[in-house]
């Protein structure tokens, strides 16, 4: 018999779901989804990048990233340039909209983050990021 409550792949997913769906209770307010949140947030760290390279960041697909930002666009949170030197390729740049959302998002993610590993001690958080990485680099060398 498989032991499916002790597989590592459905208790992530059943974490990842649960925790997502609190995250994007916590964004309703903002009209932002978790993957938007992400977008935008990796946007904060490194303006003006193209959208293979965020798609490549969040591990999201092409058409899924094409999504995220056409809706991030239309709410006026990001807008998109062509590059100088290649008018196929579009960067992808926050506008003033969006970065004054930026420390109260933070905030919100500082909580959910605080929520969510608030029955873990000081080691345990760590420890639990420490393994979550290294799952992330072993799936992603397969």
């Amino acid at each position: 018999m498989f032991d499916i409550e002790n597989s590592p792949g459905f208790l992530l997913a059943k974490c990842h779901k649960k925790a997502f769906q609190r995250f994007k209770k916590k964004l309703e307010p903002f009209n932002l989804t978790p993957p938007q949140f992400a977008a935008l947030t990796f946007l904060w760290q490194k303006d003006g990048i193209n959208q293979i390279e965020l798609g490549q960041l969040m591990g999201t697909d092409r058409t899924t990233i094409s999504g995220i930002i056409e809706r991030l666009e239309m709410k006026g949170y990001v807008q998109r340039k062509p590059s100088s030197s290649d008018k196929r390729s579009l960067y992808i740049f926050n506008t003033e909209k969006g970065n004054k959302l930026k420390y109260k998002l933070f905030d919100v993610a500082r909580e959910h983050n605080s929520f969510l590993l608030n029955s873990l001690g000081k080691e345990e958080k760590s420890e639990l990021i420490r393994i979550l990485k290294k799952l992330e680099t072993a799936i992603n060398d397969e």
